[in-house]
């Protein structure tokens, strides 16, 4: 038991000092800049709580032995973020005031961190809210693929039509602006944040102070303030 708590040891050095060749594998390298979990056993917890947003390991996780017992969780899929936020629902269209475009520059957001999605006439017609979870139009299935290859820690939804459908209820989205819920598709774990839509803010220019301290609670989320 000592002698291998001696090779533990030396190890564990060769590690921090970068002279161990696991630093040399891509598995290694994510290792030595990431807060892995690790686990004594070869079975991993499905859930990892992260300070601000919870994060998957998928079934189908690499698992890679180091130091005898101590086994490293490599996900493939499901445990980083790809990007920290996706805006959905947006019908800006090269054409006068981008007004989410100066609230993204405001957000101190850079081209690789953010994503616009636009809004799709289809989800208006969606009746049934709940069934369309399950059974999805193609609009929401195209909606569902794009957060999920996305993978962003923060979805905001520009107003009520799209915000109903990633909630899969009708909700009156003066009575939740502005509020973290907590969602799921597949793999993929995000925060829904519901703001109002810019074209209605650009017609009610006195509900963008309102918008704006929406968007500061997604910027504390992700780290910007």
């Amino acid at each position: 038991m000592e002698q291998q708590f001696k090779k533990l040891l030396q190890k564990t050095k060769a590690q921090k000092e970068q002279k161990d060749p696991l630093f040399k594998s891509f598995e290694g390298a994510l290792f030595q800049n990431s807060a892995w979990f690790f686990q004594f056993q070869d079975n991993a917890i499905p859930l990892i709580e992260s300070a601000h947003s919870p994060m998957i390991i998928a079934p189908n996780s690499k698992v890679v032995k180091v130091l005898d017992e101590v086994v490293i969780v490599i996900a493939k899929t499901g445990l980083t973020f790809l990007s920290e936020v996706l805006f959905v629902g947006d019908t800006f269209a090269d054409e006068g005031d981008d007004l989410l475009g100066k609230m993204i520059a405001a957000m101190k957001l850079s081209g690789i961190e953010f994503h616009r999605y636009p809004m799709e006439e289809e989800l208006d017609n969606v009746v049934d809210l709940a069934k369309n979870l399950e059974e999805p139009t193609s609009a929401t299935q195209k909606l569902f693929e794009i957060i999920a290859e996305k993978r962003p820690k923060v979805v905001v939804s520009l107003g009520a039509t799209v915000t109903n459908i990633l909630l899969g209820k009708r909700e009156k989205l003066s009575t939740i602006h502005g509020q973290f819920f907590e969602k799921r598709i597949g793999e993929c774990v995000y925060s829904l944040m519901p703001i109002f839509h810019p074209d209605f803010l650009i017609i009610n220019p006195n509900m963008k102070r309102t918008a704006w301290t929406d968007l500061q609670k997604v910027m504390e989320r992700i780290g910007k303030i």
